[in-house]
C-alpha cells in the first residue's frame, strides 16, 4: 500500500471519529433544500472545501454539508466546487474530497470544480493539473476538462458554463494568460445571446465583492485575480449577463455577496470547510440557484446546519434580473 492511500485511509477513520463525537453536528431537517421544478436550471455553489490531511475538522463540515444535500428534495443540475479543493494538492486530499462528494451522486447530476492557488502553488504544474483531472473522473457525474488546461467550457442544458483557471503555477492569484483571454472572447461570442454565461474561477475581480476589506484589507490587489486582473475584466465586460461566480474569500454571506457591475454580475460564495469570517461567520456556508428565463435567484444556505441563511442578513437571498 503506498504512503498516499495509508494517508487516506487513516482521513477517512480520523472523519468518522469526529462526525461518531459528534464535535461536527449534523445538519436539521426542518427546512431541507427543494429543487425547483419550474427553473431551467438547478445548481448548488460551494467555495473552498480545502480538504487538510492534517485537519478532520475540515472533511467533516464538508461532510455536514452533503448531508444537507443528501437530505434534499429533488434532483440537482450541478455542484460546483469553487477552488481550493485540497490544501496541499495531495492526492489524499483528492481522494478524501471524491469520497465526500460521491456520497450524494443521487442529488447531483453533474460535479465541476475549478482549481484554486492552494490546489497548484507548491507542486509541477502539470502533475497537478493531471491530478486535478483525476480527482473529477472519480467522481460520479464528474466533468474534467481539458489534459493541457485548467480553462474549459460546456453546455449544460442550453446554458454556456465557462471555467477559468492559472495556466502556470501562482502562489496566490490567477495567471491568465493571452491565450486563455483570446479563447475566453472566443467562447463568450459563442454563447447564446438571449441566455446569462456562467463563468467560474477561484478569485474575484479586483474591487468588487468588498476587496480588499474582505480579504482582511491586505493590499489592492491581495485576493484578486491578480496581474491579469484588468485585462480579463475587460473581456468579461463586452458581453451582457456574465454570471461571475468565484469563492477564495472565505467571507460569509454579506452585502458584498452579489454586486451588479453592469455587464458582469459577480457573486463570492463562502467556504463550506474552512472557517468564513465577516458578520455571518457560520460553518459550510453555500449558495443554491435557480435559474430561469428571466432571472436567476440566489439563496443562501448555512448547510452544515441544514437553513437558509436568516431574512435580516444582506443578500440571504437575491435577484439577478435578465
Amino acid at each position: 500500500m503506498s504512503v498516499s492511500s495509508k494517508i487516506y485511509k487513516g482521513m477517512i477513520k480520523a472523519l468518522s471519529k469526529v462526525v461518531e463525537g459528534g464535535s461536527i453536528p449534523m445538519p436539521d431537517k426542518k427546512e431541507v433544500i427543494e429543487a425547483d421544478e419550474n427553473a431551467e436550471l438547478n445548481f448548488i455553489a460551494w467555495g473552498d472545501p480545502q480538504i487538510s490531511f492534517i485537519s478532520p475538522l475540515r472533511s467533516a463540515r464538508v461532510y455536514a454539508a452533503c448531508r444537507d444535500v443528501d437530505n434534499a428534495r429533488g434532483r440537482f443540475d450541478a455542484l460546483f466546487l469553487l477552488g481550493d479543493i485540497t490544501e496541499y494538492g495531495a492526492e489524499c486530499e483528492y481522494k478524501t474530497a471524491a469520497y465526500l462528494i460521491n456520497g450524494i451522486n443521487d442529488k447531483i447530476d453533474k460535479v465541476f470544480a475549478v482549481s484554486g492557488n492552494h490546489d497548484i502553488r507548491l507542486r509541477n504544474y502539470k502533475k497537478q493539473l493531471y491530478r486535478f483531472n483525476c480527482f473529477l473522473s472519480s467522481i460520479n457525474g464528474g466533468v474534467k476538462g481539458s489534459d493541457e488546461h485548467y480553462c474549459f467550457s460546456y453546455d449544460l442544458k442550453g446554458y454556456k458554463l465557462i471555467f477559468l483557471g492559472a495556466d502556470r503555477t501562482c502562489f496566490e492569484g490567477t495567471h491568465i494568460s493571452k491565450r486563455q483571454l483570446v479563447w475566453l472572447e472566443k467562447e463568450l461570442n459563442e454563447a447564446d445571446g438571449s441566455k446569462p454565461v456562467f463563468v467560474f474561477n477561484h478569485q474575484a475581480l479586483k474591487g468588487t465583492n468588498g476587496l480588499p476589506m474582505t480579504w482582511l484589507g491586505r493590499g489592492k490587489w491581495r485576493g484578486t485575480v491578480g496581474w491579469d486582473n484588468d485585462r480579463l475584466r475587460a473581456v468579461l465586460e463586452k458581453r451582457k449577463n456574465v454570471i461571475y461566480i468565484t469563492g477564495h474569500l472565505h467571507y460569509g454571506i454579506s452585502e458584498y455577496t452579489y454586486e451588479d457591475l453592469g455587464n458582469i454580475k459577480a457573486v463570492s460564495v463562502p467556504t463550506v470547510g474552512v472557517l468564513n469570517h465577516g458578520p455571518c461567520d457560520k460553518l459550510s456556508q453555500g449558495i443554491v440557484f435557480s435559474v430561469y428565463n428571466d432571472k436567476i435567484v440566489g439563496k443562501s444556505r448555512v448547510f452544515g446546519e441544514g437553513r437558509y441563511v436568516e431574512d435580516s442578513v444582506s443578500n440571504s437571498a437575491f435577484t439577478i434580473e435578465l
